[in-house]
């Protein structure tokens, strides 16, 4: 994984725009199902390899030359071929809507529910060249940076515009609240709900137990509980379907201390047991 995170924010048109990360790398085998804040976009351009993306319960087929845009609060999961796994480029950036967007050309864009298509040349380059800046560091590259990801934003808002079946959009992009915390918050439930706690994910926000639910309920409408659950039932669906682990193993992984307590809260979010959750999702 190579990572170039940002420090800096700009505005286009209607849009404030401060964008987080942009990253290369090559996926696991299964990512599970997640949603990221209700300000929060991200852009993935597939390099090489082959899997698909579930977009709000809906499969799509990923292949080299792909390229898809993920909006607030839209739920997708990725899952890459072991045999190709994808290499993939991922923008991630905060958007929020100025009072005059709607005369904006720029509306479009940050109004985007999803959107999915083939890059043909057109935005790969310029995020190999953000990779190259921050792999790279030279004067000016802040002016830089920011020349290629306004560059990126008007090319895409362009491919909206042109393509028929651009997907439905949002009526309305929430008022900024603590954006820069929002990758903090997503990384800690993709990556550590086995183990997350309350506390923990306080301490890594540098804020109270309590001024973190607020931001929890401010920016998902989610308690930290029914958010560490969400992240570990989509975690332990995904291995249920994408693997041969037993169903010991994945309670495990998915941070249950016990088999029991796994399988009584999986039947109560899928309204099946575990194992006839595998026997109606296997591949095999």
């Amino acid at each position: 994984m190579e990572t170039y995170e940002f420090s800096f924010g700009f505005e286009l048109g209607c849009l404030h725009i401060t964008p987080v990360h942009v990253r290369i790398e090559q996926l696991p085998s299964v990512i599970a199902a997640h949603r990221h804040s209700n300000v929060s976009y991200e852009i993935h351009y597939t390099r090489s390899g082959r899997g698909d993306v579930t977009i709000d319960g809906k499969t799509r087929s990923v292949r080299a030359d792909t390229l898809y845009v993920t909006g607030p609060g839209v739920e997708h999961a990725q899952r890459s071929d072991p045999q190709s796994p994808i290499i993939e480029y991922c923008l991630y950036l905060n958007c929020v809507l100025s009072p005059r967007a709607r005369t904006d050309p720029f509306f479009r864009f940050a109004q985007t529910h999803f959107w999915m298509g083939e890059d043909g040349g057109r935005v790969y380059p310029l995020l190999e060249q953000l990779i190259g800046e921050g792999r790279r560091p030279q004067s000016g590259a802040r002016e830089m940076a920011e020349a290629l990801l306004r560059q990126i934003i008007v090319l895409l808002t362009r491919m909206y515009r042109q393509e028929a079946a651009s997907a439905p959009v949002r009526n309305r992009v929430p008022a900024l609240t603590r954006a820069g915390l929002m990758p903090i918050v997503e990384d800690a439930f993709f990556y550590r709900h086995s183990t997350l706690t309350l506390a923990d994910l306080a301490s890594l926000l540098n804020l109270s137990e309590r001024q973190t639910q607020r931001l929890l309920q401010q920016n998902f409408g989610k308690t930290f509980s029914q958010k560490l659950t969400d992240a570990r039932m989509a975690a332990a669906a995904q291995l249920l379907e994408g693997t041969d682990l037993s169903v010991t193993q994945i309670a495990e992984r998915s941070g249950y201390s016990s088999i029991e307590h796994f399988s009584t809260a999986f039947r109560r979010r899928m309204g099946c047991s575990p194992r006839e959750y595998r026997k109606g999702h296997h591949p095999h």
